[in-house]
């Protein structure tokens, strides 16, 4: 398994745990913690995509577009409700 590809089921899994926690009633710092530590591994599979120093390939660009407005939806649906 990659880099990349354990980075970004590990972000799934954190938006997932943030959506779980939310539901059942967590506090704010915990979500936001949760969204933390989800950015920071989007920063790691953005990073492994262009380590090589030359353009990612389109369908990089976009997956990778597609989980950054994935975190956005989550981070705007659990912090402003909270």
């Amino acid at each position: 398994m990659t880099t990349i590809t354990m980075a970004r089921e590990a972000f799934q899994a954190a938006l997932a745990e943030a959506q779980a926690l939310y539901a059942s009633g967590a506090d704010a710092a915990t979500i936001q913690d949760l969204l933390q530590h989800a950015r920071e591994l989007l920063d790691i599979v953005a990073d492994e995509i262009s380590l090589n120093g030359v353009s990612p390939p389109e369908w990089a660009r976009s997956g990778l577009e597609h989980l950054r407005e994935r975190l956005i939806a989550v981070e705007s649906e659990l912090v402003t409700k909270h």
